[in-house]
C-alpha cells in the first residue's frame, strides 16, 4: 500500500503576466477562500509559501490573518519554504540567498510560533548545485522542487538525497505538476504513484488550479475525500511536506543521491532581461557594502529633544531602511521577474525598485563616509579621500575626477607622508567642458579608508612603465601582453609578449550573433545553436589612453541596426588584460556572444555559481554564470599560460564549444512569449533587451577560483572617492 499525501497548494506568481498590485489581490483572495475552505473541511490542509504573501496580508487583512494564525497552531496551515519569495534559483548571490532564508525563517518563527524546514521553490527554473549547503546551513532538512523536469533531466528517482559537500536534503522533484486543473485527480495521482518506491511507501501528490492564484476547489477536496482508497494500492490522506518528509525519514539510505546542479531547464532565463539582472546585482553589493560600512563605521545615536532619552538610535533606523531595501531586492528576484519572463510594465517595476533599494544603499554609504570624513582635522590643501567598499583587499587602479575650481591643471598626488604618488591624467566623453580624470595605483585593506592630497604646483610624478603606443595606434603593450586591433569581424587579437605565442586564434575575440528563435525562456533547446546571423565588423580604432600607469585602446564595430565599441586597457607590469564592451543592440530574434576563441585546446571549464563553482563541458549547452568562469588548456605549459580566468560581473549565461568560451550579452525575444505562441508580425511586439548595456571583463592568467571570486567582488565594489576641502582659504566653488 502507498500512502499518497495529497498536498493542497496554491501557486501564485505575484509577478508574471500582470503587475505586482494584481498579484498582491489574487493572492489575498486566493489566502482567504483558502482559510474558508480550511474551516469547512475538518481534514484539508493548505500549504502556503512565501513571506511577501504573508507580510502583505498581515498588513492589509488582519483579521484573515489572524484566522490563517489559528489554523496554522491547529497544524490545518502549513507554511513551507521560509524563503521570501520563491526565487531564480540560478542567478542570486550566496548572500541573497541567506537572507531569504534567515528573512523569512524569522518572519515564522514570530508571526506563526513555526520552525519552517521544508525548502519549497516548486516553479524555479533550475537550481544551483549549492543550494543543499544554503538550505542545511539555515536548518532545512528537506527541499521540494519540479523543474528539469523529467524529460529535461535523468535522476534516480523523484525521492533523492541532494548533496553538496557534507551538506545534505532530501529532495522531492514534482513528476508532474504542481497544479490539477481538474476535479477528477485520477492521472494525477498516477503520475505520482509512478515515482512510488514501495520499500518507502509514500508520495507526494500536489493539486489546486491556477499560475495567478486559485488553489485546491472544494469539488477537489470532496472527490479525495470520496475517493481514498479507490486507487488500487494506494490511499489517499490529506498532508503537507513536512509530514511526508517525516514519514519516509526511517528510510532515507534507500533513497539515491544526487551530488550536481539540477539543470537544464529554460536556459533563455539566464541571458534574457540584462538590465534587470545587473540592476539586481547592483542592489545587492550596495546593501552588503552599506551592511559593512555601518559595521565598520555605526551611525551615531540620534539626539534628543531638551536632554530626553532619545526614542530611537539613528542606526537602529538605518538597519530598518536597509531590511526594507533588502526586501525590494529580494522580491524582485522572484523567478518570473529575475529571469526576465514578465510583461514589459512589470519589468519597469521592478526597475523602479531595484534602482530604489541601490538608491538607499548608497544614500547610507555616503552619509557613513562623510560622517567619516568629518573626523578628519583641518588641512590647506585639497584632500581625496578613498574608501574600498569591498570585504576583501583592493589592488589597482583608483579613478577619480577631481573638483578643480578654475585651476587649469591637476598637480601632483601625495600620500598621507607627502610621498609623491604616480598618477596619470585620462580625458571625459564631455561635451561641455574639459573636465580631466585621474588615475593612480593603490592597495588598500578591505573597507579601509586612505587619505591623499592634491598640491596645486608641479606636474603629476610619472612611474617608470613599460606601457607602449605601437603601429600607429593600433597596438598596446606592456611586458606581459600585446593587445592590437583586428580587422573585419576579428575585434581584438591578445599575444604573450615573452613567447610570441597568439592568446585567441586567428580569428581573434569577436562579437558573434546568433540566429535566436526560441521564446522568452527558450524552452526546449540546450543551448544556443542556432545558424550564425554574422558578427560585429570593425570601423575604426583609437588609442584613448596612453600613459606611464595605463594604454587603452578603443575598436568600435557594427552589425546591422546595432553598434558596439570595444575598450582594451593594459597596466603597466599587470597580468591582467581589461575589456569593457559598450552595446547598442537593435536586433529581434537574435542574441550576441563575446567569443573567445582560444589558441590552445581547451581541457577543462570551471564556472562561478552561487557561493561555489561547478565543472562545465565544452558542449554547446548553455549555463548559468556568477561572476565568473576559468579555463585550463592542454598542451606546453612551458610555451604558454596553463590556464585563463575571467571575472565577468555583468554576464549571466555562457557557454563553451570547442576551444571557445562565449559569454551572452543580449537577447531579443519579445516580452513574456511563452512557446507554442507563434510570433505575429502584425502586431504591435516589444523586444526585450534594446538599447544601450555595459559588460565588464577582466583576463586574468592562472588565477584561482577565490582569486577571480575577489577580483569580480572589487570590481562590483570598487573604491569610492571625495573630494575633501576643510581647512582650505577658499574651497572650491562647483558649476560652470
Amino acid at each position: 500500500m502507498i500512502t499518497v499525501h495529497m498536498i493542497g497548494n496554491a501557486h501564485i506568481d505575484p509577478v508574471w503576466l500582470w503587475q505586482w498590485p494584481a498579484g498582491l489581490v489574487e493572492a489575498l483572495a486566493t489566502c482567504r477562500t483558502a482559510a474558508d475552505l480550511a474551516e469547512e473541511y475538518a481534514d484539508f490542509v493548505f500549504t502556503r509559501s512565501d513571506v511577501w504573501i504573508y507580510e502583505r496580508l498581515e498588513g492589509l487583512d488582519p483579521a484573515l490573518f489572524a484566522r490563517i494564525r489559528r489554523l496554522s497552531e491547529q497544524g490545518r496551515w502549513q507554511p513551507v519554504g521560509g524563503w521570501y519569495v520563491q526565487p531564480d534559483c540560478n542567478l542570486p548571490t550566496a548572500e541573497s540567498f541567506r537572507r531569504h532564508m534567515s528573512l523569512g525563517k524569522a518572519y515564522f518563527r514570530e508571526k506563526l510560533g513555526v520552525d519552517v524546514t521544508v525548502g519549497y521553490n516548486v516553479d524555479s527554473f533550475g537550481h544551483a548545485a549549492t543550494l543543499p549547503r544554503f538550505l542545511a546551513e539555515a536548518g532545512c532538512d528537506s527541499y521540494v522542487m519540479m523543474r528539469p523536469m523529467k524529460h529535461e533531466m535523468t535522476l534516480p528517482a523523484s525521492l533523492f538525497r541532494w548533496r553538496c559537500g557534507e551538506a545534505e536534503v532530501v529532495t522531492w522533484r514534482i513528476p508532474r505538476s504542481y497544479t490539477a486543473a481538474a476535479e477528477d485527480l485520477t492521472e494525477h495521482i498516477r503520475a505520482s504513484l509512478q515515482e512510488a518506491d514501495p520499500r518507502i511507501g509514500h508520495v507526494m501528490c500536489f493539486y489546486g488550479v491556477g499560475d495567478h492564484g486559485g488553489g485546491p476547489t472544494s469539488r477537489q477536496i470532496r472527490w479525495i475525500m470520496e475517493h481514498r482508497t479507490a486507487i488500487p494500492d494506494a490511499e489517499l490522506v490529506f498532508s503537507h511536506p513536512r509530514r511526508f518528509f517525516d514519514a519516509v525519514a526511517p528510510f532515507r539510505e534507500l533513497m539515491p543521491v544526487v551530488e550536481e546542479e539540477l539543470q537544464y531547464h529554460a536556459v533563455g532565463c539566464y541571458s534574457a532581461l540584462v538590465d534587470i539582472k545587473q540592476d539586481v546585482r547592483r542592489a545587492e553589493h550596495g546593501l552588503l557594502a552599506a551592511e559593512s560600512a555601518l559595521e565598520r563605521r555605526p551611525a551615531p545615536p540620534a539626539q534628543a529633544r531638551d536632554g530626553a532619552a532619545p526614542r530611537n538610535a539613528a542606526a537602529g533606523g538605518v538597519r530598518a531602511a536597509l531590511q526594507d531595501a533588502w526586501k525590494k531586492v529580494l522580491f524582485n528576484q522572484f523567478h518570473d521577474i529575475y529571469a526576465g519572463t514578465s510583461i514589459a510594465p512589470a519589468c519597469r517595476d521592478a526597475l523602479d525598485q531595484l534602482g530604489a533599494a541601490a538608491d538607499a544603499a548608497k544614500s547610507i554609504v555616503t552619509d557613513l563616509h562623510v560622517r567619516e570624513m568629518g573626523k578628519l582635522p583641518p588641512d590647506p590643501e585639497h584632500r581625496i579621500v578613498v574608501f574600498n567598499t569591498a570585504d576583501v583587499p583592493f589592488s589597482g587602479i583608483v579613478e577619480h575626477e577631481p573638483w578643480m575650481a578654475g585651476r587649469p591643471r591637476l598637480g601632483r598626488l601625495v600620500d598621507e607622508s607627502g610621498t609623491p604618488v604616480p598618477s596619470q591624467t585620462v580625458g571625459q566623453p564631455l561635451m561641455v567642458g574639459r573636465r580631466d580624470m585621474l588615475l593612480w595605483e593603490a592597495e588598500l585593506g578591505p573597507q579601509e579608508m586612505k587619505v591623499y592630497r592634491l598640491l596645486p604646483e608641479g606636474d603629476p610624478d610619472r612611474a617608470p612603465g613599460a606601457l607602449t603606443d605601437l603601429r600607429g595606434g593600433r597596438r598596446i603593450e606592456n611586458r606581459l601582453w600585446r593587445a592590437e586591433a583586428g580587422r573585419g569581424s576579428a575585434l581584438l587579437h591578445v599575444t604573450d609578449a615573452r613567447s610570441g605565442r597568439p592568446l585567441f586564434r586567428r580569428g581573434g575575440l569577436r562579437l558573434e550573433v546568433l540566429r535566436d528563435h526560441s521564446d522568452t525562456w527558450s524552452h526546449g533547446i540546450p543551448g544556443f545553436g542556432e545558424r550564425r546571423a554574422g558578427a560585429f565588423r570593425r570601423t575604426r580604432h583609437v588609442m584613448e589612453e596612453i600613459g606611464p600607469l595605463r594604454a587603452a585602446l578603443r575598436i568600435d564595430s557594427v552589425f546591422g541596426c546595432s553598434r558596439a565599441s570595444l575598450w582594451v586597457r593594459l597596466r603597466r607590469a599587470s597580468p591582467e588584460v581589461e575589456i569593457n564592451v559598450h552595446l547598442d543592440w537593435r536586433e529581434k530574434l537574435k542574441l550576441v556572444k563575446l567569443v573567445l576563441p582560444f589558441a590552445d585546446p581547451v581541457q577543462e571549464r570551471t564556472d562561478g555559481i552561487p557561493g561555489g563553482s561547478a565543472a562545465r563541458p565544452q558542449n554547446g549547452r548553455e549555463f548559468p554564470l556568477t561572476d565568473w568562469t576559468a579555463v585550463g588548456f592542454e598542451g606546453d605549459a612551458e610555451e604558454t599560460w596553463k590556464s585563463v580566468g575571467l571575472a565577468a560581473p555583468d554576464c549571466f549565461g555562457l557557454d563553451g564549444v570547442g576551444s571557445s568560451v562565449r559569454f551572452t550579452l543580449c537577447r531579443s525575444p519579445a516580452y513574456a512569449w511563452h512557446d507554442p505562441a507563434k510570433i505575429d508580425p502584425a502586431r504591435f511586439i516589444r523586444w526585450i533587451d534594446q538599447g544601450e548595456h555595459d559588460f565588464r571583463f577582466v583576463l586574468a592568467p592562472e588565477a584561482e577560483p577565490e582569486e577571480l571570486r575577489r577580483r569580480a567582488l572589487t570590481m562590483h565594489r570598487p573604491p569610492v572617492c571625495y573630494d575633501w576641502t576643510a581647512g582650505m582659504e577658499e574651497e572650491p566653488r562647483r558649476g560652470t
